[in-house]
């Protein structure tokens, strides 16, 4: 019999980017020097965007310098995705991007520009070369389920309450848009990692 996985580190909101900078840094000295992958996944209003940014200021601003100091890159998933119904085509185009890193090259994806509702310019991630990607929106983690040694992969899942992240939504967004067929393509993506990938290092927290 396997052993059980093991059981998330939780955290609030508030520490979080805090606790993530630290674990980011252990993965980082363990890791081969290939780089670091941290997915940041939840529903939407769940505060993934917030957190991402926190998190990358905060790895940014980190000691060090030159060579010590690791690059980061955000790369937002939504920018992939092809349309209301179509998110699990931007996680598989956000998956294709992480193993092209995964072998050392650039990776490229098709983008989508929600404005104009058509195909973007291509989307291209450097190689990481040592660096830190931080993979955020819907889907994250269904993209980071798959097999990406020699990169570091630190999966991170927020959880809100529905009330909360439907009252963000109607803040943020001046427009009305069907968020109970959005929530449905998220649920079947996460059914979908929670079969075939690990579970999450650390769960996220509302207030």
């Amino acid at each position: 019999m396997s052993a059980p996985a093991p059981r998330p580190l939780r955290v609030g909101a508030g520490r979080a980017p805090l606790v993530l900078a630290a674990l980011a840094a252990d993965r980082r000295a363990r890791g081969a020097g290939a780089g670091l992958v941290i997915a940041v996944d939840g529903a939407s209003g769940s505060g993934k965007t917030t957190l991402a940014a926190r998190l990358a200021a905060r790895l940014t601003d980190s000691p060090g310098a030159g060579p010590a100091r690791p690059a980061v890159r955000v790369l937002a998933l939504e920018t992939l995705v092809p349309g209301w119904s179509a998110l699990a085509r931007g996680a598989a185009r956000g998956a294709a991007v992480l193993r092209d890193l995964r072998h050392g090259r650039a990776g490229v994806a098709p983008s989508w520009d929600w404005e104009a509702m058509r195909a973007g310019d291509p989307v291209r991630v450097e190689p990481l070369d040592g660096g830190i990607l931080v993979l955020e929106g819907c889907g994250a983690l269904a993209a980071a389920a798959q097999e990406l040694e020699p990169l570091e992969v630190l999966r991170v899942l927020l959880e809100a309450p529905a009330a909360l992240r439907r009252a963000r939504i109607a803040d943020r967004d001046p427009y009305r848009w069907d968020v109970a067929a959005w929530e449905a393509q998220e649920r079947r993506l996460a059914a979908a990692w929670r079969r075939s990938g690990p579970g999450p290092d650390v769960v996220v927290h509302a207030p």
